[in-house]
């Protein structure tokens, strides 16, 4: 925001990032939306005793979960989706961005009687009036690392945001070993963007599945199980988060709500330290093989502890 305000970021860009980062974070808020929408919603009813009523008529946690499967696995295939293609191309679509805004040297409106400045600010441009017919007053600073110069001209012949051509002027140029010089011209072409240099992309967050699994290293294979390890996630603490919305209308209503947040936070924790944990192919798959299997168990004793009449 703060670059915004100074002008040295154009809003666009921010619109921009900031929705990029809202997609980019949705393959994290979607899973835990699902987990604790079902939490919630449930202990609602264990608190209101409509749940009590429901189990008198034979409803049970895995009727329930029957009734919510939809949703988990509907859920599930939107986070496969976001992990798999839509998170990477959002990645790789805002370092695209960040990486115009550091290189480009652009103006992106050059507006009258202000003070207009390029995104990494090494020109600054002050236009009186655009207008060809009247007379224009134009001051433009421009400086790099060996030196500083100034253009005051008299007269503007063309602009665009890319480049103006004044007229009527003089040009001071200042170097540090060489002091001060002055050159006065009639007609003066100045450059106000650049070519954006390429973008060279190893980030390994910014690619998709399919570019993943063409890789053969170490660091694709951490990144493409972990991903898959989020999908399975999602999928199983959907299913836990059935019986651990079971509360006695004696007991604490928002015990079980803080036991949930403690298994919730863990496995996904625990994904991202075992993803990274191993410089071996299999003993990445074996650790996270085995910490689904037992959040999965859990999973299964849980159902059975609260399925149990009484």
């Amino acid at each position: 925001m703060e670059s915004v305000n100074e002008g040295g970021l154009p809003s666009l860009f921010l619109l921009q990032l900031l929705t990029l980062k809202i997609i980019q974070y949705s393959s994290l808020i979607i899973p835990v939306s699902l987990f604790f929408g079902i939490l919630v919603s449930l202990n609602r009813f264990y608190v209101s005793n409509e749940m009590l009523i429901m189990k008198l008529g034979g409803f049970s946690c895995k009727a329930i979960s029957s009734v919510l499967s939809k949703i988990i696995l509907g859920t599930t295939m939107i986070v496969m989706l976001f992990n798999f293609f839509v998170t990477p191309y959002a990645i790789n679509l805002r370092s695209y961005i960040e990486h115009k805004i550091l290189y480009e040297q652009k103006i992106y409106s050059l507006q009258e009687k202000n003070f207009n400045q390029n995104n990494n600010g090494s020109k600054i441009v002050y236009i009186s009036n655009k207008n060809k017919i009247e007379p224009n007053n134009i001051f433009i600073k421009s400086k790099n690392k060996e030196s500083v110069r100034i253009d005051i001209s008299s007269g503007l012949e063309s602009s665009d945001n890319n480049n103006l051509t004044l007229i009527d002027g003089m040009s001071y140029l200042y170097k540090p070993n060489d002091g001060l010089s002055y050159t006065k011209y009639s007609s003066q072409n100045i450059q106000l963007s650049n070519q954006v240099p390429d973008k060279i992309d190893n980030d390994i967050d910014s690619k998709s599945i399919l570019d993943l699994l063409k890789i053969n290293s170490v660091a694709s294979f951490q990144e493409s199980i972990k991903r898959f390890s989020l999908i399975i996630a999602t999928f199983i603490l959907g299913y836990m988060a059935i019986p651990l919305s079971h509360v006695n209308a004696r007991e604490d209503k928002y015990r079980n709500i803080f036991t949930a947040v403690l298994f919730y936070f863990s496995y996904i924790i625990l994904i991202n330290i075992l993803s990274k944990s191993f410089d071996n192919k299999i003993y990445v798959f074996l650790s996270l093989m085995n910490l689904h299997l037992i959040y999965l168990y859990i999973t299964y004793k849980f159902y059975i502890f609260f399925n149990q009449p009484g």
